[in-house]
């Protein structure tokens, strides 16, 4: 009756709004699709809750691995520093190896004509049997002539870091890593390391021993080829053995001709030298003009008294402090 009635007044009133029962439908249309958007509304809100909750997990198991890599990466670096201080260790039991084998043939010698020949600088039947790569190392850029313990660093810093190294670099690359180093190192010629150090890292060891007792510190100046070379200086001090005391060169900081410019002062032995005062050396190389006047011997007492007293070990550490015979500041 009351669907009859909304026709019958459906110009009276539209659409029947007079109907509980349009009234009803209505509600309930609005009901569902209010639980229909809640039911959406949920199933987003579930859904990116999850996806959070993935996000999260994530992110912790990232940190979890960043952490686990950089304890990987720190135990690797240490590894490494292991690595290289067992190198280290091995090279110097090598290096005390040998020096017991040299010990032991000098007192098979008993001072004869070759530990004799080997005190004063010339190579020797006991000198051939040293393993000088073994002994010295293929890093050490100080058995160079005219190379000290700070351009030894100058030039590792620049990546020189061996003979090889050192053999294959050109002069003009040399002078550059010098000049950048400073006033000091610009005063040094390494216009001969390029040749030594390629003598030494193809083991030419007799040939570089050589081709050193014709140079001088400060180039290419001949000698009368009885000047040690500086690979016979480390090797000796290395093994033990004495030096003839009346050589001067080896004094860091004395060459030959400084050596002949002290002998012809007075000054004929390392027990001589370090009875002398450093204000009486500086007079005497004032007196022979030139580039003596520009020599330091402020560290040439010390270095001959611990030569004449046969402290070898001493003077070696000493040695290595000093830049060119010359204390840094």
């Amino acid at each position: 009756m009351c669907m009859n009635i909304l026709f019958l007044h459906n110009t009276a009133t539209p659409f029947g709004l007079d109907c509980p029962w349009w009234w009803l439908f209505s509600l309930g249309a609005f009901l569902l699709g209010l639980l229909l958007g809640w039911w959406l509304w949920y199933q987003y809100k579930r859904r990116v809750d999850e996806l959070e909750s993935d996000n999260k997990a994530l992110h912790v198991k990232l940190t979890t691995w960043e952490k686990d890599y950089m304890e990987l990466k720190y135990q690797l670096d240490e590894l490494h520093k292991e690595d290289e201080k067992h190198k280290a260790s091995l090279r110097s039991c090598e290096a005390d190896k040998m020096m017991l084998h040299g010990k032991i043939e000098k007192l098979e010698a008993q001072l004869g004509p070759d530990a004799t020949s080997m005190a004063a600088g010339a190579p020797s039947h006991a000198s051939k049997a040293v393993d000088y790569s073994t002994l010295i190392g293929y890093e050490n850029l100080q058995i160079i002539e005219g190379i000290g313990p700070k351009v030894e660093e100058l030039l590792k810093n620049n990546g020189i870091k061996n003979l090889s190294a050192l053999g294959v670099s050109s002069v003009d690359d040399l002078k550059e890593i010098l000049e950048k180093g400073g006033a000091s190192f610009k005063l040094q010629d390494p216009s001969t390391w390029p040749k030594q150090a390629l003598l030494g890292a193809e083991n030419h060891w007799e040939q570089l021993i050589k081709y050193q007792k014709t140079l001088d510190t400060r180039g290419e100046t001949a000698t009368d080829g009885d000047t040690p070379s500086k690979v016979e200086k480390i090797i000796a001090k290395l093994l033990g053995f004495n030096h003839n005391t009346d050589d001067l060169k080896i004094v860091e900081g004395v060459g030959p001709k400084i050596e002949k410019l002290l002998k012809d002062a007075g000054i004929k032995s390392l027990s001589d030298l370090a009875a002398t005062s450093v204000e009486r050396l500086n007079e005497i190389l004032a007196q022979g003009g030139g580039s003596f006047s520009l020599a330091n011997p402020g560290t040439w007492p010390r270095q001959a008294a611990l030569a004449a007293e046969g402290k070898w070990g001493e003077l070696s550490e000493y040695q290595e402090f000093l830049d060119g015979g010359v204390e840094p500041s």
